[in-house]
């Protein structure tokens, strides 16, 4: 491994050789290289970083949301459907009201007003 490799293996926390990372911090150029991933780094990062959540937890109920909310709709159609099955009145043949009072029109043409022919 380079010196480069061996310092951005230490930084990500990957496996590398406890020899290797010796050996490129006695060097000068070593030693320069780390202080500056550091700094690079320091810059990056923001000061005030969220904690991440365990991905199992996140994962787990990422299943679940789609296959709740496939259920709840589900039951709230069937449910919508049989109320409305219950509450709807059935109509047999629906048939006009009987008349109460009956209106008879005579026209001639004196009750016509001016200007209006027949």
């Amino acid at each position: 491994m380079n010196n480069h490799e061996v310092i951005s293996a230490f930084l990500d926390e990957r496996a590398f050789e406890l020899q290797d990372l010796a050996t490129t911090l006695d060097q000068p150029e070593g030693r320069a290289l780390l202080i500056d991933l550091l700094a690079l780094r320091r810059i990056v990062q923001p000061t005030d970083a969220v904690p991440l959540l365990p991905s199992a937890t996140l994962s787990r109920w990422s299943r679940l949301r789609p296959a709740i909310a496939a259920a709840a709709l589900v039951v709230a159609l069937v449910g919508g459907y049989v109320l409305g099955l219950r509450r709807a009145p059935v109509v047999a043949e629906s048939a006009a009201p009987a008349p109460t009072r009956v209106v008879q029109v005579s026209s001639t043409s004196e009750d016509l007003p001016q200007g209006v022919r027949r």
